[in-house]
């Protein structure tokens, strides 16, 4: 199962799992990815579903820009929110610039690269080593089907 999409893709977060569930409508399709013990949903166009031929447990890479993928400190399991998408893990880097910063989470399996403000960066105090929950919306998780 490939692992990642071509190295010229500039989404820094790429997971790879095997397509779990296909909940089709008439515009959009809700396709639930299982990936190493985690769940990640995405919400595609239902065309794109079916020009992707997308069957039960087909490989897939789950695609997430940086700049779509949140960061909550604290417990974010007492959160009630819309984004599907939760993963933790630890703060393992932070490259501050003057407007933004990049955030790099360990999340097990994966790593994964969150583009925010410097300024929220500040606000929650972020440090090394910090636990937080990543959350990202379904409809910003893109899909492309591994060989």
């Amino acid at each position: 199962m490939a692992t990642s999409v071509m190295s010229s893709i500039s989404a820094r977060n790429q997971i790879s799992g095997r397509v779990a569930e296909i909940q089709s409508g008439p515009a959009m399709t809700v396709v639930t990815v299982s990936a190493n013990g985690h769940t990640i949903v995405s919400a595609i166009t239902s065309h794109a579903a079916k020009e992707l031929g997308l069957k039960k447990n087909d490989p897939v890479v789950a695609l997430v820009k940086s700049t779509e993928a949140i960061i909550a400190k604290g417990d974010a399991g007492a959160m009630r929110i819309s984004a599907r998408n939760k993963v933790s893990g630890k703060v393992t880097d932070i490259q501050k610039g003057a407007a933004m910063a990049s955030v790099m989470i360990d999340a097990g399996q994966w790593t994964i690269t969150s583009a925010v403000t410097r300024h929220a960066v500040d606000e929650l105090q972020l440090a090394q080593g910090d636990q937080v929950t990543v959350l990202f919306k379904s409809t910003e998780v893109m899909l492309q089907k591994a060989a």
